[in-house]
């Protein structure tokens, strides 16, 4: 598939959600009922090319710096007529039509992460309200919840939720179970790490490979019995309920067998609640735990339901790598594709725009895909520059320039691959972008 072709089967996706424009109009008996000048077709592509400028200046750069270029507040009443649902929609149907179905192993590779989205201050929306100490301001902030193929790297999925209430146990339950993709390995970090997460996953079909606190910082190692080393490759095959009469505190006392879970405890596959005489109800997960160890004096440990056979410790510690591609695309969601610089304070409007930036951030990478960076004997290999990408992509749904001048552009701005790299984070309170000190 070429650049061109891309852009054709978009250009049809868009059409396509145009025509049944009325599923994702607030009022479907009269919204876009007539012929206008700012069409349905029109704000879809509008709120896609969005960049860090403020809205006046997007407008009149959509439209060319015409006379007739539509007045923000003609645009924002139009907009007000489209539900956030239209770009859900269009994100799904894009992930549908691009799908390579790159595997590992007969897998599909799946990081779930999440990443908090600083958003307009909005004093009416109490649920993205953040309390600040003494030296912040207040703000609002939404949660990205996000699902990636790490091999496509595109986003396959994605639930958004606001700051007060954010759960992202539930968001990748959801996604897992609303999820096509059977045969998929999800990696998550220690943000994941819960039994209800694991017997999800399980139900579903899916394989993890999650990270877990060390022993005796409350997690799941604290209540098994570990072996006293460095690495080790533990099955485990552990009955949990919610129990705790006779016959099984004598069962939970063998700890990598048995596990009481208590009724405070979230799972959602076994009784809350127990009455007298109900039998005794088990759920029965079967993983293992292995503590790799990732650089010198640096261990990790890891809970998977993969088979020791074809995916050992090392294979572990090679895919276990490989989420931190989600890592580095918020960064280049946030700071390149522009999910920093929102034009509206309204809920339905950010997530509006959340979800336009990851079809752009999607889109820019199958473009960048199409390119073929010539081979030369360099010391790195070379692939496409993303922020140049961004930017030719968004040039491309704008029609401001052709297919084939944008793949000759796209070999020209290129930047090496150099991996192995590693960096220290340092985590730094960011400053809100007020409206009225955006990028002209």
């Amino acid at each position: 598939m070429n650049t061109k072709d891309v852009v054709s089967k978009f250009d049809s996706l868009i059409n396509r959600l145009e025509q049944s424009k009325e599923k994702f109009s607030i009022h479907p008996e009269k919204d876009f009922s007539r012929n206008r000048k700012i069409s349905f077709g029109f704000i879809v592509r509008s709120i896609l090319s969005f960049g860090g400028s403020t809205l006046t200046n997007e407008l009149l750069r959509m439209g060319k710096y015409s006379p007739d270029s539509p007045s923000p507040s003609a645009f924002i009443q139009q907009r007000s007529k489209i539900s956030h649902t239209a770009f859900t929609k269009l994100f799904h149907m894009g992930n549908l039509a691009f799908d390579q179905d790159l595997r590992y192993k007969g897998y599909r590779l799946m990081a779930v992460d999440g990443s908090h989205v600083q958003v307009p201050n909005n004093p009416d929306d109490p649920d993205s309200y953040v309390k600040c100490t003494e030296n912040e301001r207040p703000h609002n902030e939404f949660h990205l919840n996000a699902m990636m193929d790490i091999l496509q790297g595109i986003y396959t999925d994605a639930v958004i939720q606001k700051y007060r209430t954010q759960n992202e146990d539930r968001a990748l339950i959801e996604m897992a179970e609303r999820s096509q993709n059977a045969d998929s390995i999800a990696i998550c970090d220690r943000g994941y790490e819960s039994y209800n997460n694991m017997a999800h996953l399980q139900i579903c079909g899916w394989k993890y490979i999650m990270r877990i606190k060390e022993p005796g910082r409350y997690g799941i190692a604290s209540g098994l019995q570990l072996p006293d080393c460095d690495e080790y490759d533990l099955p485990i095959h552990l009955s949990l309920t919610r129990r705790k009469n006779r016959e099984t505190k004598e069962l939970l006392k063998d700890r990598n067998r048995y596990r009481y879970i208590p009724g405070s405890v979230g799972f959602d596959y076994l009784p809350s609640k127990n009455k007298h005489g109900d039998p005794v109800c088990f759920f029965t997960l079967d993983f293992r735990v292995v503590r790799i160890q990732t650089g010198d004096g640096l261990y990790e440990l890891l809970v998977t339901n993969l088979p020791a056979s074809d995916f050992p410790a090392e294979e572990l510690r090679k895919l276990y790598a490989l989420r931190w591609g989600i890592e580095t695309s918020f960064r280049d969601l946030k700071y390149i594709v522009g999910m920093l610089k929102f034009h509206s304070r309204k809920s339905d409007f950010v997530t509006q725009e959340i979800y336009a930036n990851l079809i752009m951030y999607n889109l820019t990478q199958i473009i960048a895909g199409c390119v073929q960076v010539p081979s030369k004997k360099r010391k790195y290999e070379y692939k496409v520059r993303f922020s140049a990408a961004v930017n030719i992509a968004r040039s491309l749904l704008l029609k401001d320039v052709s297919p084939p001048d944008a793949e000759t552009l796209l070999r020209r701005m290129i930047t090496p691959v150099r991996p192995n790299r590693s960096y220290s984070r340092k985590p730094r309170t960011k400053a809100r972008i007020q409206f009225v000190y955006r990028i002209s």
